[in-house]
């Protein structure tokens, strides 16, 4: 791994194992950690991954009467009749927004000088909940963190608070949050089918996995693109670490069969290690492995309710 490593990471030809991975994050030697995270990091947190079975989506799309089940986050849809979108939201959104293990984690690293940048698949800003700064932060596919009026006239922008208010009470606003000053649709800054991923995910690329020492990824199937790609943009010899309860690559559920999700990612290299299991289990144990169990339990995180 040349220029990249101490005597205690796995050299050219060597393998990474969790104790030299634990003794490379105890001693401080990453400085520019890269992570990649999914849904997997929030359903501790009462957000369900809509991908998996258990979200019980297939019947919850059912009764909204759409052309076809993937209408409901299709953007072209979503601006004929955003309805559904909103009603579903509301039956998938927890009425308490907190951060999870994972969440104080990456904080942590950031405390420790460690983070380079988080780049999240997820829409629910908990992130942001948990500690981070909206330049520490991309959101692959936007965020609940701000919303705006889709009036081209108008275009006032909304923060979280004011749209999980107006989310929840469709009895005034008939089920779709509406624009203070025009009444027209307010919508989440989030990427729907068929729309562009944000500028700032594209421009952002080439020099953070330049710098790039070590990637961790996190609670994700690695299964939808452009997003799964990035894996492949670090240098050569830069360790990665994928936490998750299941292998890369594959997703099940309604959604995975609905879309065709599913993807042949190689997590296979020398300096490759996979750590199987709930993301705050493997996060917690890290913690204890490097001594950090009093620094995590120490990070401080808002919630939203």
């Amino acid at each position: 791994m040349g220029g990249y490593l101490s005597k205690s990471k796995p050299g050219i030809g060597g393998t990474l194992t969790k104790d030299i991975f634990v003794e490379n994050l105890k001693n401080g030697e990453y400085k520019n950690i890269i992570i990649m995270c999914g849904a997997g990091i929030s359903t501790s947190a009462g957000i369900p991954d809509f991908r998996s079975p258990s979200a019980g989506l297939y019947f919850k799309l059912q009764k909204f009467n759409l052309p076809y089940p993937e209408a409901v986050f299709d953007g072209d849809y979503f601006r004929q009749n955003p309805l559904p979108f909103y009603s579903l939201c509301r039956e998938l959104y927890p009425e308490k927004l907190t951060p999870t293990t994972t969440h104080k984690f990456f904080t942590l690293l950031r405390d420790k000088a460690m983070l380079r940048r988080v780049y999240t698949q997820n829409i629910d800003a908990l992130e942001f909940l948990g500690g981070l700064t909206k330049d520490e932060v991309i959101e692959a596919h936007g965020s609940f963190q701000t919303s705006y009026c889709t009036s081209k006239s108008c275009c006032k922008e909304y923060d979280l608070k004011w749209l999980k208010t107006e989310m929840f009470s469709p009895e005034k606003n008939e089920g779709v949050p509406k624009c203070e000053i025009c009444h027209a649709v307010v919508r989440p800054d989030i990427v729907l089918f068929g729309e562009q991923l944000p500028k700032r995910f594209h421009d952002s690329l080439k020099d953070d996995f330049s710098a790039c020492d070590l990637l961790i990824v996190v609670g994700t199937s690695l299964a939808v693109s452009p997003f799964n790609t990035l894996v492949a943009k670090t240098k050569p010899g830069v360790p990665r670490v994928y936490i998750n309860r299941t292998a890369p690559g594959k997703v099940s559920g309604v959604v995975g069969w609905m879309l065709a999700l599913s993807a042949n990612v190689d997590f296979s290299r020398d300096e490759d290690l996979f750590l199987q299991g709930y993301c705050d289990d493997i996060v917690a144990d890290l913690c204890s492995k490097t001594e950090w169990s009093a620094d995590l339990d120490g990070i401080e995180v808002q919630s939203m309710e």
